[in-house]
């Protein structure tokens, strides 16, 4: 290690911004491909966190390339985390209320909340 800040050992190869950058696209558009194709409402909310790690990912790899002193994308970053348990538990409670009116967990059988 050479001392800059800027690099981030991986097997003794320099990690940059863009290989976290990249990482979290991929997350990001497989979450994404994961909601557009899913049936289920928990098949669905797996998906939502898996994007919301992805921005967890960028937060915190941007604070640590840009000002890495400051602390301000690790706090971004545990707020962000809380902010995904309560919507997974919002979602699970969302999910089950749902599935006691309808006896499914299918998308397509929840004809009543069509506007």
């Amino acid at each position: 290690m050479n001392g800059t800040v800027s690099d981030v050992t991986l097997f003794s190869a320099p990690v940059g911004l863009e290989s976290f950058l990249i990482l979290s696209a991929v997350l990001f558009c497989v979450g994404l491909y994961g909601v557009l194709t899913k049936k289920s409402l928990i098949q669905i909310i797996m998906p939502i966190e898996l994007m919301a790690i992805s921005m967890t990912i960028n937060l915190v790899a941007i604070n640590r390339w840009v000002d890495p002193v400051d602390s301000t994308g690790w706090f971004f970053a545990l707020f962000e985390i809380a902010l995904a348990a309560a919507e997974l538990g919002l979602g699970f409670a969302l999910a089950f209320a749902l599935y006691r009116v309808a006896r499914s967990s299918e998308i397509d059988d929840f004809e009543e909340l069509r506007g």
